[in-house]
């Protein structure tokens, strides 16, 4: 089993996100409340929904915003997706 596989549905939806970024002209613009650019609000409210559908009720809009903030580099993706599974399970990142 591929890490992208055991990743998922978060791999995909930071793929989707990533992909579209810049097609919408708010893209870039921060949003007011998180001062973060729209495409990542966007994305993880996708990836907030998708945690708490794995079983971790309790994760919010701004832990996931504070947990992308923290991923950076060429494995961003990765270390996302992977962070996000490890919160749906529970497991402190």
């Amino acid at each position: 089993m591929s890490t992208q596989s055991v990743n998922e549905p978060y791999s995909s939806i930071i793929q989707q996100a990533l992909t579209k970024r810049g097609h919408d002209a708010d893209d870039f613009s921060r949003h007011p409340q998180y001062s973060a650019p729209n495409y990542v609000v966007r994305m993880c409210t996708s990836l907030t929904e998708a945690v708490q559908k794995a079983g971790n009720q309790a994760v919010t809009l701004e832990q996931l915003i504070r947990l992308e903030s923290t991923c950076t580099g060429t494995d961003y993706q990765h270390k996302l997706a992977l962070r996000c599974n490890r919160l749906a399970q529970g497991i402190g990142c």
